[in-house]
C-alpha cells in the first residue's frame, strides 16, 4: 500500500509534495550523464529549447518556472532557482514557448 503513493508522488509531484520533499524530475543533461538513454536519440541534449532540443530541457524549466510560488521556499530546491535566476529572459522565453508547443501537441 505504500509503493503506490510514494512512487505515484515522486514521480508525478502528484501530491504537491505532502510525501516527497521535492518533486523527481530531470533535464535532459541529467539524464544523458546518468544513462546511455541520449546516445541514439535524434534531439540534442545540450539545447535548452527550439526544434531540435531535447524536450526534457524545456520541460523541466517550464516546470521549475509554473511552480516557483510552491517550490521557491524549498531548500533543496536552492540550487534549481539559482540557475533559473542566472537564466537570460531570451533564453527563458524560448523555454516557455516551447514547451507550450510541445504540451499542446498532445491535447
Amino acid at each position: 500500500w505504500v509503493q503506490l503513493p510514494n512512487t505515484h508522488g515522486m514521480a508525478l509531484f502528484a501530491d504537491g509534495g505532502i510525501v516527497g520533499s521535492k518533486p523527481y524530475s530531470a533535464s535532459g543533461a541529467y539524464i544523458n550523464r546518468m544513462s546511455d538513454h541520449c546516445s541514439g536519440c535524434a534531439y540534442q541534449v545540450k539545447e535548452p529549447h527550439g526544434d531540435t532540443a531535447c524536450p526534457f530541457n524545456y520541460l523541466y524549466w517550464d516546470f521549475m518556472i509554473r511552480h516557483r510560488d510552491k517550490l521557491g521556499g524549498n531548500p533543496r530546491m536552492g540550487m534549481v532557482y539559482r540557475n533559473l535566476d542566472k537564466m537570460s529572459d531570451d533564453k527563458r522565453r524560448g523555454v516557455l514557448a516551447s514547451a507550450k508547443r510541445f504540451l499542446e501537441q498532445l491535447k
